[in-house]
C-alpha cells in the first residue's frame, strides 16, 4: 500500500511538474491567454485637458458616446482645452477632430463638444452628414442648455447636454428644407428629400389623372356598335375647313418689377438665426465642417 501510495505521488507531481514546464515554455515564447483577457476596450473619447470634470462625470460621458456612437453611426468627441495656443475655438475644434483622426470610420461623420478655458467658449463641432442633422438654429439651441450647465461651474453636465441633445436632434432627422451654405465661398448644397406620404399623394394623383384620361379615350372611340360607328362619321357628310389668316392684336401691357430677398451678410459669430434649414460651413484642411459657439 505504501508503494501505491508513493507511485500515485510521484505520478501527480510529474503530471504538475510537466504542466509547469509547458507554460513556462508558453510565456517564452509569448503564447500564453493574457490573464482577464476579454472585450477589447474602445479607445477614449474624453479629453479633459483642462481638469474641469468631476469624479465620475468623464466615465458617464464616456458611457453615454459609446451609446451614441452605436446610433448614430458617428463619431462623438468631447474636449476641453486649457491653452488654445493662440487658436480659436473654432480652430481648435476642427484641428483637434481631423488632426487626431477622429471619424475615419465613419466618413468623416460625428461631432465634437468643446469646452475652451482659454477663449471662454463652448464650442460644438459638426463633421460630414452631422452638418446637414444640425443646422444653425440646432446648433443654438443646443448650446442654450450648454450654456445653462456651463455658466454655474457645472461642465461635465454642458458637455453631457451638448452631445445628448445631438443625439435627440439626430432622431428627429434631418429637415426637410435644410441647406448647406458655405460661408467662404457663398454656395448653396439645398437637401433633397421625399416624404413616404408625398411620393404616395404623387403616385396616386399621376394614377387616376393617366386613368381618367385612358377611360376617355377608349370610351371616345370604341366602335362596338355599328349604328355608333355610323354616328361618329356622319359629320364629314357636310363638313366645311378653311384656314384663316390669323390676326394679333397687342391690347395692353404690364411690366413688375419684383426684388428677389438674398441671405444677409455672415454676422461675426458664423451664425444664421434667421433661417432655420440653414447650416453654415466652413474648410479646414480640405474638410468641410460646421458648427457654432458661445462665449461664457
Amino acid at each position: 500500500m505504501e508503494i501505491k501510495e508513493r507511485c500515485r505521488r510521484g505520478a501527480f507531481l510529474a503530471v504538475w511538474a510537466a504542466a509547469l514546464v509547458f507554460w513556462l515554455l508558453l510565456s517564452g515564447l509569448g503564447l500564453q491567454p493574457a490573464l482577464g483577457a476579454g472585450k477589447a476596450q474602445e479607445p477614449e473619447r474624453v479629453f479633459d485637458y483642462a481638469g474641469i470634470f468631476a469624479e465620475g462625470e468623464k466615465d458617464l460621458l464616456e458611457e453615454t458616446i459609446t451609446q451614441l456612437r452605436e446610433e448614430m453611426k458617428a463619431e462623438v468627441v468631447v474636449l476641453t482645452v486649457k491653452e488654445a495656443g493662440g487658436r480659436s475655438a473654432q480652430e481648435v475644434a476642427d484641428g483637434f477632430y481631423f488632426d487626431q483622426g477622429f471619424g475615419e470610420a465613419y466618413h468623416e461623420n460625428g461631432i465634437l463638444m468643446l469646452v475652451d478655458m482659454d477663449n471662454r467658449e463652448l464650442y460644438l463641432g459638426t463633421y460630414g452628414s452631422m452638418i446637414r442633422v444640425l443646422t444653425d438654429k440646432r446648433i443654438e439651441r443646443i448650446l442654450d442648455k450648454v450654456y445653462a450647465a456651463a455658466a454655474s461651474g457645472q461642465y461635465g453636465q454642458a458637455a453631457l447636454a451638448g452631445i445628448s441633445e445631438a443625439g435627440e436632434y439626430f432622431r428627429k432627422g434631418i429637415q426637410s428644407n435644410q441647406y448647406i451654405y458655405d460661408t467662404e465661398t457663398g454656395k448653396i448644397s439645398r437637401y433633397r428629400s421625399i416624404r413616404w406620404y408625398e411620393a404616395l399623394f404623387a403616385l396616386a394623383a399621376s394614377g387616376a389623372v393617366a386613368g381618367l384620361a385612358c377611360l376617355g379615350v377608349v370610351r371616345q372611340y370604341r366602335m362596338e356598335e355599328p349604328y355608333r360607328e355610323g354616328e361618329r362619321l356622319a359629320y364629314r357628310t357636310d363638313c366645311q375647313f378653311r384656314f384663316q389668316n390669323p390676326k394679333d392684336t397687342l391690347v395692353n401691357t404690364l411690366v413688375t418689377h419684383v426684388v428677389i430677398p438674398r441671405d444677409p451678410p455672415q454676422s461675426a459669430g458664423g451664425r444664421g438665426g434667421g433661417f432655420s434649414g440653414r447650416s453654415s460651413t466652413h474648410s479646414y484642411g480640405g474638410h468641410q465642417a460646421g458648427g457654432g459657439g458661445r462665449k461664457f
